[in-house]
């Protein structure tokens, strides 16, 4: 486990990481699932520190990479998407859209979420980090991101209940 702001670089960076980790795993995986568990989650121009490149890996329509650009990535190549958000509806258009033009792409709210984790098949996140531009590049924020195959699963697992108790978008 390592823990870190956004406040530093090298947060930004493992965060711009873990997109491209999973969205490499979508690829090599015949049952790849990322689980996102926020009460926030919008279409933000993703950071690109240390001039790492997405390009190889995901197919985007503008010159800034978008989060939701990485996970139609993973969609589009087999991936499963299980999104849990909370009661704010201004924010649900983007999401809705998203799952319309995606089969692979499931949406859910579940109301009372405050918690933020996300997991994929070689990392997860917990902590105070919203899918939002402010969340990953302007509020500092403090995450910690497990690699470990237990600590994955158990985030896996919240996420999971989390998705499941929510209803329909």
């Amino acid at each position: 486990m390592t823990r870190r702001s956004t406040l530093q670089l090298s947060g930004q960076a493992m965060i711009f990481n873990f997109w491209l980790n999973e969205a490499l795993a979508a690829q090599t995986a015949d049952d790849y699932t990322l689980w996102i568990a926020a009460p926030w989650v919008t279409n933000f121009r993703l950071p690109a520190p240390y001039h790492v490149s997405f390009a190889e890996v995901v197919t985007s329509r503008s010159e800034t990479l978008q989060l939701f650009d990485i996970l139609a990535q993973i969609a589009a190549v087999g991936g499963e998407i299980r999104i849990v958000v909370g009661d704010d509806a201004a924010h649900h258009p983007p999401l809705r859209q998203l799952a319309e033009r995606h089969g692979r792409v499931q949406v859910r709210t579940f109301p009372p979420l405050h918690a933020k984790a996300y997991a994929g098949r070689y990392g997860a996140m917990t902590g105070s980090l919203n899918l939002t531009g402010n969340g990953v590049s302007r509020n500092v924020e403090i995450y910690e991101y497990h690699y470990d195959e237990q600590a994955i699963a158990q985030v896996t697992e919240l996420c999971r209940d989390f998705f499941e108790r929510g209803g329909a978008l």
